[in-house]
């Protein structure tokens, strides 16, 4: 049996809801997929999930605690926002409003995130709320499948961004609504791995195949120096003991967090860009 019957013979094991259901019956797939596995509500298109998180790296125990937070989504939500960076500009969830339901909207890299209950969430984890356990630098999907792809604060944990890019651009519809975000300035953070940062021009040649539609501050420097500080004082204070410095760091997260807060004042000033903390980029795949 092909890929396109297995799939549609799993979508009643995959979801409950109807508008999700709608999606799945929308979406196309290669002929020479397989699927490896379906369970919990999640379609697994890759043999191994999750093998990056055992890698020691030096935030390899925050890696540890967000794991198991993000067992209850809202709680991780809550805390992301209390001791997260700050948040300016279009949110994906704004971006997305005006496409209509039953549309296929890709979350690339999801987390625990969900934007809405008709978005198909892909990650390499098994996370909560993730429909599909797949390597979204080779996705399953034909071409001109997607109506909109979201892929938030993933591309600098990936060895080949561009690539990713270039699938998101062949999974993409014409017209389609693209929404990405990167840190410029961020601080190390492994989730597997952490390899790049981009400026705003960085981003905008990143996503130069897409016709941009905005492209602006994320969290700004604010949050920036919130990261940095808590970064350095934990650096400075735990003698170069790896556990400790994770322990310092979080800890001098939650303290330098009120410096966040100051992005919703300063944060839209364009010199702000020279030291935001991430950028979001707004386009669509030319007609």
């Amino acid at each position: 049996m092909d890929i396109q019957s297995l799939f549609n013979q799993q979508i009643n094991n995959l979801t409950e809801n109807p508008s999700k259901k709608e999606v799945f019956r929308k979406l196309t797939f290669k002929k020479d997929w397989q699927i490896f596995d379906v369970k919990d509500k999640k379609i697994y298109f890759i043999k191994q999930a999750n093998t990056g998180f055992v890698q020691e790296s030096n935030d390899a125990l925050t890696n540890k605690v967000k794991i198991l937070i993000k067992k209850i989504p809202f709680l991780f939500q809550i805390i992301y926002h209390i001791v997260g960076a700050s948040f300016l500009g279009t949110s994906s969830k704004k971006a997305i409003k005006n496409i209509p339901r039953g549309s296929v909207i890709l979350n690339l890299g999801s987390g625990v995130t969900s934007l809405r209950d008709d978005v198909i969430n892909i990650d390499f984890f098994p996370f909560k709320n993730v429909d599909m356990v797949a390597d979204i630098s080779s996705l399953p999907f034909t071409d001109n499948t997607a109506d909109a792809v979201i892929c938030e604060y993933v591309l600098e944990h990936v060895p080949d961004p561009t690539a990713i890019v270039a699938e998101i651009y062949r999974i993409t519809k014409p017209g389609a609504l693209v929404y990405i975000s990167v840190p410029f300035t961020a601080s190390f953070h492994s989730a597997p791995r952490d390899y790049y940062r981009w400026s705003k021009m960085g981003l905008q040649e990143e996503l130069k195949s897409f016709k941009e539609i905005e492209c602006k501050i994320r969290s700004g420097p604010g949050a920036a120096i919130d990261y940095a500080l808590a970064e350095f004082f934990a650096i400075l204070l735990s003698f170069g003991l790896k556990k400790l410095h994770q322990i310092l760091f979080v800890i001098f997260l939650i303290l330098f967090a009120p410096l966040c807060w100051l992005d919703y004042l300063i944060g839209y000033f364009p010199t702000s860009e020279n030291i935001a903390y991430g950028f979001y980029y707004i386009g669509r795949k030319n007609m």
